[in-house]
């Protein structure tokens, strides 16, 4: 008997499961349309941060279809859109989205997508718009420096630099790049100051390589040799703080440290260009203008446009005594923007 009401009791529990699964399904066909379009849309924004933008626009479009004035989905799958670089549905989710709420993140979103296409004119005047709506809005503020960089309009790039960073006070890139509006304008110890508080911010390899280079230029070149080291600490690849560190360290008359420089680049990357010219600067310092010229050549077989390393081989040839051939290199390097050439050419060149 015992055994027969433990089986009636189980069957009786069975059915209490079955009976709950069936409930669930009743409710998830209640669902409203507004609910259905919420989850479609958290599937889509799950999609859109783990960079799979084809998902999202798939799930943001079924919330659209259940909520056809749901402008968060036409925001985010316009940001999908962008990780697709398809730039014109994106600009149409957008103007989609500002219709319905014209709120400044989804103006600024819209300048992201001409700054992508590099469509200068569009962008500032949408990020323009940006700032009636927020005056303090942090990224339209430095976006506009960075226009106004590129503009070299370097006034006006200060002024929208320094509101990014009253608005944003820890905002690296912004000091960063003011740091180097600074120097630009031969402001040197401002731009030592705004790179020190950008790596403050972001200790990251390329900003200790800019204050490097703005040290160097104060030819401060023990400094500059510190903030380039600091660079290769954080990345021992960035290859441009090696040679710039031994630039400086060629200008400091350090040459067996410039050369230590030089030759890590050449191990981790042996096809580096710059790294053979700078040798060829420490074998011309050293007076040995045959392996000069041979590791100038070298930076001109990998690098056809490396002007450096021509007037370098200019150098080099004219010691060799090539008289025709170091003409020939200084006025390449000419050419391609390397105007100490022209002393050269005007004092040892025939025309």
């Amino acid at each position: 008997m015992k055994k027969i009401i433990q089986i009636y009791f189980w069957l009786f529990l069975s059915s209490l499961f079955v009976q709950s699964q069936t409930d669930t399904v009743k409710i998830a066909a209640t669902l409203t349309p507004e609910q259905i379009a919420q989850n479609d849309y958290n599937t889509g924004l799950n999609y859109l941060n783990n960079n799979n933008p084809t998902m999202a626009i798939q799930f943001f479009t079924q919330a659209l279809q259940n909520l056809p004035n749901f402008e968060k989905a036409f925001y985010n799958r316009s940001l999908a859109y962008i990780q697709q670089k398809n730039y014109s549905e994106a600009l149409k989710d957008i103007n989609q989205a500002i219709q319905l709420k014209p709120s400044d993140e989804y103006y600024f979103s819209k300048s992201l997508i001409f700054f992508h296409q590099n469509l200068k004119d569009s962008q500032e005047q949408v990020l323009q718009k940006v700032l009636v709506i927020n005056p303090n809005h942090a990224e339209a503020n430095y976006y506009l420096g960075m226009l106004y960089f590129n503009y070299q309009d370097y006034d006006k790039a200060l002024q929208y630099y320094q509101k990014a960073i009253q608005s944003k006070s820890d905002y690296a890139y912004a000091y960063n790049d003011l740091a180097s509006t600074y120097l630009m304008k031969n402001d040197i110890e401002n731009a030592i100051k705004n790179y020190e508080l950008a790596a403050k911010y972001a200790p990251q390899a390329f900003i200790y390589n800019n204050l490097g280079s703005a040290y160097r230029q104060k030819k401060d070149y023990t400094k500059a040799i510190e903030a380039y080291t600091k660079a290769t600490m954080i990345d021992e690849n960035y290859f441009l703080a090696y040679i710039n560190s031994g630039a400086a360290r060629l200008e400091k008359g350090d040459l067996s440290g410039a050369k230590a420089d030089f030759e890590k680049v050449i191990k981790k990357d042996p096809k580096n260009s710059a790294a053979y010219n700078g040798l060829a600067g420490v074998y011309i310092k050293e007076k040995d203008y045959k392996k000069a010229k041979e590791m100038a050549t070298r930076a001109i077989e990998l690098d056809p446009n490396n002007g450096q390393a021509y007037y370098n081989r200019g150098i080099a040839r004219q010691m060799l005594r090539e008289e025709e051939e170091c003409c020939k290199d200084w006025k390449k390097a000419l050419e391609l923007g390397i105007t100490p050439a022209k002393s050269f050419i005007s004092t040892d060149c025939e025309d």
